[in-house]
């Protein structure tokens, strides 16, 4: 390991273990500014479907103390890590204990779990594991490990496209996310990074093709298309893991099939190549 690796290595061993609490109200506004983007009518009974908590514990700080990329700076619960200004969103693994409900005290434990410097095809990566405990307090409703990932400003935007077929038999359904879509849900989930609505910073600084699509907002068409399948059936369980980069303006279809155990779940963008995979039971 490379003397800066291992300086790297050792930040990321500092921040393991710290923690964070925040609280908030299930608000009915929030849920239905995410039903109203989704194109849906909010729940009748006041239930928040699975990965719709992430409405909740948005972080508006002044403008004076954003980033460039219009997140909150790092530093704070995060750690900042030189070199390595591009910050996203990696993947979830969700545990549904019971769902929110509209109206309910909730807040957010969150533990950086794990920071590990790893190389993949495009240069360094680092992993941050964070593990959200969210409820009422003493309550653990929904348990929640979320990889952030870091990369170099340099480093390539978008890596080859290998198109994957759809598998026979699996059911699928097809998304637009047009500009309009991708706005409602920054401003719904309070997500400010400019990557989704300003496309001259997001082709010029970040070298993306166009806007880009959220992975959460990916994940939640994924998760609502996997109740949709299981005919509305509880799901307990799901997780997704962002592959690459999907763009606003592109057909995205969605496919899901079923094994034994759980609904195996893909998005793909219009040249068939895998952006997100994700598992439901």
């Amino acid at each position: 390991m490379s003397m800066r690796n291992s300086t790297i290595q050792t930040d990321l061993d500092a921040v393991v273990g710290r923690t964070f609490t925040v609280r908030d109200v299930v608000s009915p506004h929030r849920v239905a500014a995410l039903a109203a983007t989704l194109d849906v009518d909010p729940p009748a009974d006041g239930s928040l479907p699975l990965l719709w908590h992430w409405v909740l514990f948005q972080d508006w700080q002044k403008r004076s103390t954003l980033g460039p990329d219009g997140h909150p700076a790092r530093g704070g619960f995060m750690p900042a890590i030189a070199g390595m200004e591009r910050r996203m969103w990696a993947g979830s693994a969700v545990l549904c204990n019971r769902p929110l409900r509209v109206g309910e005290a909730v807040e957010r434990r969150s533990t950086i779990a794990a920071a590990t410097l790893k190389h993949g095809r495009t240069g360094a990566l680092a992993f941050v594991q964070i593990h959200h405990d969210i409820g009422p307090p003493g309550e653990s409703a929904i348990t929640e490990t979320l990889d952030v990932v870091y990369r170099a400003a340099d480093d390539p935007a978008v890596g080859a496209a290998t198109p994957s077929p759809v598998p026979p038999g699996a059911r699928t359904r097809s998304v637009v996310a047009d500009a309009l879509t991708l706005f409602r849900y920054s401003a719904a989930t309070g997500n400010s990074h400019r990557i989704h609505y300003d496309f001259e910073y997001v082709t010029n600084t970040e070298h993306y093709p166009g806007l880009v699509v959220h992975g959460p907002l990916q994940a939640t068409w994924l998760a609502d298309f996997a109740r949709t399948c299981r005919g509305d059936a509880p799901i307990s369980y799901f997780a997704c893991r962002a592959r690459r980069a999907a763009f606003a303006g592109t057909l995205l279809t969605l496919s899901a099939i079923a094994t034994e155990s759980s609904l195996d779940l893909a998005l793909r963008d219009a040249d068939g190549t895998i952006c997100m995979t994700g598992s439901a039971r």
